[in-house]
Formats: C-alpha cells, structure tokens, sequence
C-alpha cells in the first residue's frame, strides 16, 4: 500500500475517532474507566485474544496462497481494518477495502479481494453459530422475559440465514447478486456500473467455492476461530459486571453480548454504534430480570476499551506498507473490488459485535 493511501486512510479514521470520542465525552469515558479500575487491563485484553482468534481465521484463509503477509502484519491489519469500520457507518465502506489494499502486497488485488470476501462470509457464519448458541441457552437455561415464541422465530432467522451462507460457500453468489441486483429498478443503474467486470466475479466467486471445496478443513478451520473468538469477547460483560459487585454467569454474559450484538447490527448505520450499543445492553440486562442500570454502565466502560482499541488499529494503519515481494507497492483497492466489498453486505464494525 502507498504511503499516500496510508494517510488518507488514517486520516479518514483519525477524524471520525475524533468527532465520536467529543460525542461520547473525554471526561465521560475517563470517569469510567477509573471507577473499574484494575479491571479495565483483563478488560481491554479479552480483545488481544479476539483480535488473534480473527487474525489467524484470516490467515488460514489466505494460506493456499503462494506469498502471504506473516501473521504478526495480518494481526495488525485485522486490528486497524476493524477500527476504520468502527468509527464509519456502513462497516466495511473501510475497514474492509483497507484489509485488502493492506495484503494486495502479497497476494495481488483480486485474491486479496477474494481472501476479505471469504473472511466477511466466516466472520458472518461465526456470528450466526454464536447467536444460535445464545438463543439455545436463552431457551433452556438462562431466564428471560422475552417471549419464547419470539425467541424460536429469531432463532429460525438464524438458522436459515446460516445455512443460506454455507450455500453460498458452496456455490459462490457474487455472479448472481449481480444478476439479482440488475433486475432491480432503483439499483439496476448502479450494479451496471459492475456490468464490465462480471468476468472477475466470477473469477471470485471461483475462489470462494474452491475453498469451500477443496480446503474444507481449512475452512471449518476459520469458521471454529471465528465462533471462538465470538465466544471469547462476551467474556469483557463478566469482567465489567464484577467491578460493580454482579456476579454475571458465562451463559448470561454470553446471551447479553448475542442479544446486544443483534440489535446494533439491525442498526448498523450508526458509527460505533453511538446510542444503540446502550440502549441494546439496557433492554437485554432488563429482559433477563437483571438491574438495567448496570447493563448501561458496562456498555459505557465497553465503550472505554472499543475507543482504547480504536487508537491502537489507527496507529497500526502504518504498518501496511510494501511487502517486499515484488509487487508494487502503490497497489490499492480498485472501484470494482471496492463495490464488491460494499455488495457483500454490512459486516460488524467490531470483532465482537
């Protein structure tokens, strides 16, 4: 990636980090963060462990290819393209076309776009399976108020959308979206824009079916990574709750940060999720009878570490500079792979989300 890139990409992130840390409030946050106290270190590290678990999901996508980013700089892209994605509505109008200008280095532009495109569609599925599991336990084990019947229609939601990913993985959609979207009056216009690169979806779509395909352990492989990493970021809501003396089980964290994660991915076109990841956390610790004022305060002190994180992923944007491989450096992410990204959908600004 070119320095050129670089900045503009740091920029763009640098000014919305700013504009939502005033929003949010510096004394606000700080208050916060000094009334948890030692806690907020285990707090802010439940996320070193997610970011890995994405990271090396990643990797192990990308490792058929030939020349690779070593893992510590894919470590560092995942961290930085989800803090771009945080701070911007729309989450991967950044973090996503970044990720691939990051790795173009190494692979070229078309199979970095194609190793982000997978990625978007395990960390999908893996935020599926984690919703799925949370819905099960909030069936059998963990009390709540929110009506059984809803319960099962979000989980059959869930299940469909699940297995319509895995279709995907297994016969590619790129090609059809296309198709789909041409047919469509009020995008029609738009998606003829992509009319002249059909032959490069395809090529597309033909490497996400081949790993699919060809390299299923590779694939179950991400996908358990992704779950994990899921399974592992609720772990941040136990540790905030017992700075404030409530004793939160594994099972009800982990359906607080599922049910929370669902209401602010409905509302994904709010930048870092400013209000709903609140309200979200307020509504679900109310709907398992528990004290909605501390469902507030560990959504505030989250807030801490998302914008601790946020600063972090900034400052590692400068760590996706040339490869040295060969490949030039001023590569970047071109309109059409750049539509692409936006045609798979709106993805979570954070891991964990």
């Amino acid at each position: 990636m070119s320095r050129k890139a670089q900045a503009l990409f740091f920029t763009f992130g640098a000014a919305l980090f700013v504009f939502l840390v005033r929003r949010v409030g510096v004394h606000h946050l700080l208050a916060n963060a000094v009334r948890i106290g030692w806690l907020i270190v285990p707090v802010a590290g439940v996320y070193a462990l997610v970011y890995a678990g994405n990271a090396w999901a990643w990797a192990v996508i990308m490792g058929g290819e030939p020349r690779r980013p070593p893992l510590w700089r894919t470590y560092a892209f995942t961290i930085a393209g989800f803090s771009i994605n945080s701070v911007t509505p729309m989450a991967n109008a950044g973090g996503e076309p970044f990720k691939v200008a990051a790795v173009s280095g190494w692979l070229g532009t078309r199979r970095a776009t194609g190793s982000v495109v997978l990625y978007v569609m395990v960390h999908a599925l893996g935020h599926l399976l984690m919703w799925m599991t949370a819905l099960l336990l909030a069936l059998t084990f963990v009390h709540s108020s929110v009506p059984r019947g809803v319960t099962i229609a979000v989980a059959v939601v869930c299940v469909g959308l699940a297995l319509f990913l895995l279709s995907r993985h297994r016969r590619g959609f790129l090609e059809k979206l296309l198709d789909l979207l041409l047919r469509v009056p009020l995008l029609g216009g738009w998606a003829g824009r992509l009319e002249p690169r059909r032959e490069t979806l395809v090529r597309l779509d033909a490497q996400i079916t081949a790993f699919y395909h060809e390299r299923p352990g590779r694939f179950y492989q991400a996908l358990g990574l992704e779950y994990l990493s899921r399974c592992v970021s609720v772990l941040e809501y136990s540790l905030i709750a017992m700075g404030v003396g409530l004793s939160l089980s594994y099972a009800q964290a982990l359906v607080i940060g599922a049910f929370t994660s669902m209401i602010t991915n409905v509302l994904f076109l709010v930048p870092m999720e400013v209000g709903t990841k609140e309200g979200g956390m307020y509504a679900v610790f109310a709907a398992l009878g528990l004290n909605p004022a501390i469902g507030l305060y560990v959504a505030i002190v989250s807030r801490v570490r998302e914008i601790a994180w946020i600063a972090i992923g900034l400052g590692l944007v400068w760590l996706a500079g040339p490869s040295g491989h060969g490949t030039p450096a001023g590569i970047g992410v071109g309109s059409s792979e750049r539509e692409t990204l936006m045609a798979v959908g709106p993805g979570s600004g954070e891991a964990g989300s």
